[in-house]
């Protein structure tokens, strides 16, 4: 009965656009692997188009994280502390810039890695995105974290949802590496721009896993707290 008053104090009004905030920039992410896709069968209207929705909802996220901050400012009580859930929101923010930089980069240089390379570049997006879906995972989880006065078996499930998210990122960052030894081998095979500019989309691509892996420490320091 407590906890539910608390909740119903706190929650829905700050967790609710929090939440709403992550899915936005989680569609950001979850448009990349249809981009690249698109690229590889060198259609570039569709991966044009694809790009634009990235770009809109990107947009969308600015909007809602504005909008978000205006409230923080005129709200009294909040279930974590203001600075915590502005550097949530941040870290969130930061995984559609981070979406829409990389389809910018492949859009701007029409990129297709080599067709030896794309699948193995395929399996890191999707480890890559997967760590976003994991990170998303834990933020739904917030008001029912909230909802038990943040202790009993919710903290224990939603620390196993965030070192699962730990468990994604070291795959992520295994595969990263396989990937770079395989395009360090083709150098001499492919123009140094290019090569260049796809080091800089592996990089790009790797740090929407690390934002995410930000945004789980960031949480558990709520659940631990």
């Amino acid at each position: 009965m407590t906890t539910n008053y608390l909740a119903g104090i706190f929650g829905p009004s700050v967790l609710k656009p929090l939440q709403d905030h992550m899915a936005v920039s989680i569609e950001c992410v979850n448009q990349l692997k249809p981009l690249v896709l698109a690229l590889n069968q060198q259609d570039f209207t569709a991966a044009e188009s694809i790009q634009q929705h990235i770009i809109n909802q990107e947009q969308e996220a600015d909007q809602q994280k504005t909008a978000m901050r205006k409230q923080l400012g005129m709200s009294l009580l909040l279930p974590i502390p203001r600075r915590d859930l502005l550097e949530i929101l941040r870290l969130q923010d930061k995984i559609a810039n981070r979406a829409r930089d990389l389809a910018g980069l492949m859009i701007g240089r029409k990129m297709v890695f080599p067709e030896s390379l794309q699948g193995d570049y395929l399996k890191f997006l999707e480890s890559c995105q997967q760590s976003c879906v994991q990170a998303q995972v834990c933020i739904k989880e917030l008001d029912e974290l909230l909802e038990t006065g943040f202790g009993g078996k919710m903290v224990d499930l939603m620390s196993k949802f965030l070192q699962r998210l730990d468990e994604v990122e070291s795959l992520t960052d295994e595969l990263k590496r396989q990937l770079e030894v395989k395009l360090m081998a083709l150098e001499d095979q492919v123009p140094p721009v290019q090569v260049m500019f796809m080091y800089r989309a592996i990089t790009l691509t790797a740090n929407l896993a690390d934002q995410a892996n930000r945004l789980g420490n960031a949480l558990q320091a709520q659940v631990t707290r």
